[in-house]
C-alpha cells in the first residue's frame, strides 16, 4: 500500500472524465490511501490558499501513515506541480518531508503562469533544484512535445534547468481531459511499480 497525494491544476474540479480523477478511484479500490484535495478558488488561485492546503493535507498523511515504511507518491498535473515545487524552494512542506516518489506531469513554463503572480517562483533553477531534490528521493518528469503551455519543450524549460531527464510521450498535448487524457493504465501501473511504463494508455 502507498500513501497518494494528487494535485491538479489550474481550473481543475475533479471532473470524472480527467485521469487524475480516474486513478484516485482505481487506487482506492486497490487499497491504497489516496488524498485528492480539491484547492480553493481554482479559477483564481491563490498561492498562500494552495499551499496552505498542501501542507494540511501532508500533515494529515503523515499522521495517518504514522510509524510504517508504506511508500509516500506525490502526483501532480499543470499548476499542481508549481504549487510543490513553490512550496518546496519556500520551506513550506511539513519540516523533514521527503516523499518516496513524485511524479511531475506537464508542468508550465515559468513563463505560462504569468497571469498568476502569487505562484511565481523568484529563486535561482540552483536553489530550486535543491529544494526539489530535498523534497522526493526520486522525481520524475512527464509531458508532451506539443503543450501549449510549454513552448520552449519541456525538457529545456524544466527538464534542464532542475537536472531532469523529461519522458516525452508525443502528441500528448498537456495531459488534460480535453485532451482525451480520461483513462490512463500507465500512471495506474507506476503508482504500483516505478519501474512501469508510464505512457500505456
Amino acid at each position: 500500500m502507498a500513501y497518494v497525494l494528487i494535485n491538479h491544476g489550474w481550473t481543475n474540479v475533479r471532473p470524472q472524465d480527467h485521469w487524475q480523477r480516474r486513478l484516485a478511484v482505481a487506487l482506492r479500490r486497490q487499497g491504497h490511501q489516496v488524498f485528492y484535495p480539491q484547492y480553493p478558488n481554482t479559477l483564481e488561485p491563490n498561492f498562500a490558499e494552495w499551499s496552505w492546503l498542501l501542507n494540511s493535507e501532508l500533515e494529515i498523511l503523515l499522521e495517518t501513515r504514522g510509524d510504517s515504511n508504506d511508500e509516500i507518491v506525490v502526483i501532480g498535473h499543470s499548476l499542481g506541480n508549481v504549487l510543490w515545487l513553490k512550496a518546496a524552494t519556500d520551506a513550506l512542506l511539513p519540516s523533514g518531508l521527503q516523499v518516496d516518489r513524485l511524479l511531475m506531469v506537464a508542468p508550465p513554463e515559468r513563463t505560462g503562469i504569468s497571469q498568476l503572480p502569487s505562484f511565481d517562483i523568484t529563486h535561482t533553477d540552483a536553489e530550486i533544484r535543491d529544494a526539489l531534490a530535498r523534497s522526493a528521493k526520486s522525481i520524475s518528469l512527464l509531458g508532451s512535445d506539443n503543450d501549449p503551455w510549454s513552448p520552449s519543450g519541456l525538457q529545456a524549460a524544466i527538464g534542464d534547468p532542475l537536472g531532469l531527464q523529461a519522458l516525452i510521450i508525443p502528441g500528448a498535448a498537456h495531459l488534460s481531459s480535453k485532451d482525451g487524457w480520461g483513462p490512463w493504465q500507465g500512471v495506474i501501473d507506476w503508482v504500483n511499480n516505478p519501474e512501469a511504463d508510464l505512457t500505456r494508455r
